[in-house]
């Protein structure tokens, strides 16, 4: 059930994020101003990721106070001085996988070139504000949230049986990305694109359990989306449908090499 109740929450803070500029784009006048690469543009860009962060956070807050009656740091909401070394090991070992297997794949074509419309200010304006804005969507928009749901609240739940609270929870978050976009053309492909949530999911997994913090997990999910920027904008092109299997794959080795280990040592999800 409530491995349910995480989908729904998740699929209804990503309808905000919908709602939101379809509202004010009614409003007259705001398609000019929140338009093309205009910086009013990316503030509502970041204000969308922020509801989606911020829902997720309001409707388990309430889920845990009235439900589980547990706070929501019991869920691994919480920041300790640890919690940054965790978060950047989690980022620097997802991103470098991606990075490493895309390189180690052959090219089919040669590193994109895509020009920023206006002149020497206005690239570096846009620039900064591309890099704000898709930082902020791995990690305010997507990670965070995600992470909170599947590796913090759900495995905490499930934490007195840890074999099924991984698998249920890899399993569902894998299966959600079904409808994720990331380049599919056909219903083969959707399927074959689920080799990349399922690699770092199980790579969250076994860093939280050997870190014991959910920071760990977040990295791991945000670093996943920073490898792949890095990727597609400094590295020759490459099959897609073979880098989604070879960095997923490589992802669930290390994600398995983790979990089993940790699991045997008595290691929890606390």
């Amino acid at each position: 059930m409530r491995a349910v109740v995480a989908v729904a929450i998740l699929m209804a803070a990503n309808l905000l994020a919908g709602v939101i500029p379809a509202v004010v784009v009614l409003i007259p006048g705001a398609a000019e101003v929140f338009g093309g690469s205009s910086p009013w543009g990316f503030a509502l860009a970041a204000v969308v990721q922020l509801s989606v962060l911020g829902f997720v956070l309001l409707v388990l807050r309430i889920w845990m106070t009235t439900v589980e009656r547990a706070p929501l740091r019991a869920a691994g909401w919480s920041w300790r001085r640890s919690s940054g070394l965790w978060l950047a090991l989690g980022i620097g070992v997802s991103a470098l996988t991606v990075v490493i297997v895309y390189a180690a794949l052959p090219a089919i074509g040669p590193i994109r070139d895509d020009e920023l419309p206006g002149g020497e200010q206005d690239v570096v304006l846009v620039s900064a504000l591309l890099i704000i804005y898709y930082l902020g969507l791995a990690f305010v928009q997507q990670s965070l949230p995600e992470e909170l749901l599947f590796r913090g609240w759900l495995l905490w739940r499930l934490r007195d049986r840890p074999v099924l609270a991984i698998t249920v929870t890899t399993l569902v978050f894998t299966a959600i990305h079904l409808v994720s976009q990331g380049g599919q053309q056909s219903v083969s492909e959707h399927v074959l694109y689920l080799a990349l949530p399922l690699g770092f999911s199980l790579l969250a997994v076994g860093l939280l359990l050997w870190t014991g913090s959910l920071w760990a997990a977040v990295g791991v999910h945000g670093g996943f989306h920073v490898g792949n920027y890095i990727a597609v904008a400094a590295m020759p092109e490459v099959d897609a449908v073979s880098s989604w299997l070879a960095i997923g794959g490589v992802q669930v080795v290390i994600g398995i090499a983790l979990t089993i280990p940790a699991l045997r040592g008595g290691r929890v999800l606390a």
